[in-house]
């Protein structure tokens, strides 16, 4: 198995990852971070879910290092939501470096994103329309831009963002590196790669996108407060007879462990927090069968071998269709079927869209069971200052 170390990444890098719990690299990472590294330009053919965001994340954050005042990458997406996406990405990586990532969109006012650029950034994540519109304004300058990454190319080209793209690009040098990537490589973006790229390397990594026959995907609506109970109410019902369920982080692990033994149900829980060794029983126990629900973060996502899942449920929604993935790919394994259960609230509409574009599908939507009240746990939980009751 090749490391993230491996791929000579920075010590301040290297424990970025591994507090948000990656543990070993995909194909496209594998593939592409040695490339960009090196100062390749690259054409990229990758699915969303391939984990092909910090596949150049990465790279620029080892290049960029130290915090400047004006921005050295620039990251030009299609819409918002995939803009917010990777932006999070960004921080998530760099938290140990202090680099500046600033998102620009549209739809919302001007001030906020103005009152970031002026405070100084280094990595500016944009939609073209909204950053060609900043850049006129000579509110952005990317003058000084190093390395470009057009991300989505096919739907850039799909939304008509060419003569924005354009006027963006030619206002940047021309020594820097430029990235893309493309769900597909069609003759259009050939054209595009030709047209902005210098002797690109081509990357590509198998698609992830998973048979939608092998996993039945179902969203259940609910609110934070109702989530205890639905979890107890379907594991229950269902007849689980081995789960995981991922949360958002490992204090929220713990809770849901807690809530689930006050329910009379066995429950592990697997997160950074707890030592290998400790990792390694809790997991021997759990192939034994000694209990049937595993609640995790998503360590137990990323390179840990766990057969034999039936279910897998996102008590907490990921902020990413890759991470969807992956948790989801714990289940429907070797010819087996399995079922995959996502709590949702409406507030997450757009990672749902997201979602749905890496499946190929709609997902089926379910009602809320009537739910049993659960036995109050013996600590309380905070969000927010405020204690949460169910």
């Amino acid at each position: 198995m090749t490391t993230f170390a491996e791929l000579g990444l920075s010590k301040s890098t290297l424990a970025a990852l591994t507090d948000a719990e990656y543990i070993e690299p995909t194909e496209i990472q594998l593939n592409t971070i040695p490339l960009l590294l090196s100062g390749s330009d690259i054409m990229g053919s990758a699915q969303t879910g391939s984990g092909k965001t910090a596949a150049f994340a990465l790279p620029i954050i080892e290049s960029l290092q130290e915090p400047q005042k004006r921005p050295r990458a620039l990251v030009m997406v299609p819409t918002r939501e995939l803009a917010l996406q990777v932006e999070d990405q960004f921080v998530k990586f760099s938290k140990y470096n202090k680099l500046r990532c600033v998102t620009l969109y549209g739809g919302t006012g001007y001030e906020k994103q103005t009152r970031a650029l002026k405070r100084g950034v280094d990595i500016i994540v944009a939609t073209p329309g909204r950053l060609l519109d900043m850049v006129e304004r000579r509110v952005a300058d990317v003058s000084g831009v190093e390395i470009l990454v057009l991300d989505e190319g096919d739907r850039l080209l799909d939304m008509g963002f060419m003569p924005q793209i354009r006027k963006v690009i030619s206002q940047l040098k021309k020594e820097r590196q430029t990235v893309m990537f493309s769900a597909t490589i069609d003759q259009r973006v050939h054209r595009l790669a030709a047209e902005f790229l210098n002797k690109p390397i081509t990357v590509k990594a198998k698609s992830t996108q998973i048979e939608p026959d092998a996993i039945d995907q179902k969203l259940y609506h609910v609110t934070e407060f109702g989530k205890d109970a639905l979890l107890v109410k379907l594991i229950e019902e269902l007849e689980m007879s081995s789960v995981i369920v991922f949360t958002k982080t490992k204090r929220r692990a713990g809770w849901v462990r807690g809530r689930l033994r006050d329910a009379n149900v066995l429950a592990e829980e697997i997160h950074g927090d707890i030592s290998q060794s400790q990792r390694e029983k809790t997991l021997a126990r759990y192939r034994d069968g000694r209990f049937k629900v595993l609640v995790a973060t998503d360590v137990a996502a990323r390179g840990l071998d766990i057969p034999s899942i039936s279910h897998v449920v996102n008590y907490d929604l990921p902020d990413s269709p890759e991470d969807y993935v992956h948790r989801i790919g714990r289940t429907g394994r070797a010819g087996k079927s399995g079922v995959a259960l996502s709590f949702v609230n409406d507030e997450q509409r757009y990672l749902i869209r997201d979602i749905e574009r890496v499946m190929g599908r709609q997902l089926e939507q379910e009602g809320k069971p009537e739910a049993r009240k659960v036995v109050p746990a013996r600590r309380g939980f905070r969000s927010n200052g405020r204690r949460r009751v169910v």
